[in-house]
């Protein structure tokens, strides 16, 4: 019985995954979460690209970095925008190591702070969207 219900839960978590088009490391992160809900309703609904965006808004808008490094920012406003949410983990998987195989600190050889204020950037949604879900829930 407790197999069933251990495999049951397994393919569970598989159909969401599958149906929302999120990696099955990230919606064990999300379910894992004490606002799992609210995590997960957010990760189906995506971020306005608006708010994305401005987050990152001087990293676009910095002329001193190269066309793939912009690309790189543009690809962390993607995912933001259709996944809603994104770990710092996923810098170093598809679709960025397409990018840069050894990860932002490669991307950005000798810019640290750039580097700093990509994961301060990523921080930050993070911390706004649990602030939202916490005042919706009030």
């Amino acid at each position: 019985m407790k197999s069933r219900l251990a495999k049951g839960r397994l393919g569970l978590k598989r159909s969401f995954a599958k149906a929302a088009n999120n990696s099955q490391t990230q919606l064990s992160s999300l379910l894992n979460r004490s606002e799992a809900p609210a995590w997960f309703v957010r990760s189906l609904v995506g971020l306005d690209r608006a708010a994305a965006q401005a987050a990152f808004a001087d990293f676009l808008n910095d002329r001193s970095l190269d066309e793939r490094q912009i690309r790189f920012i543009e690809l962390i406003i993607d995912q933001l925008t259709h996944n809603g949410i994104m770990e710092a983990g996923a810098l170093y998987e598809p679709p960025f190591s397409d990018l840069s195989d050894g990860g932002p600190e490669n991307l950005f050889a000798g810019r640290e702070n750039v580097v700093e204020g990509i994961f301060q950037r990523l921080e930050a949604v993070h911390s706004q969207v649990a602030e939202d879900l916490s005042s919706e829930a009030s």
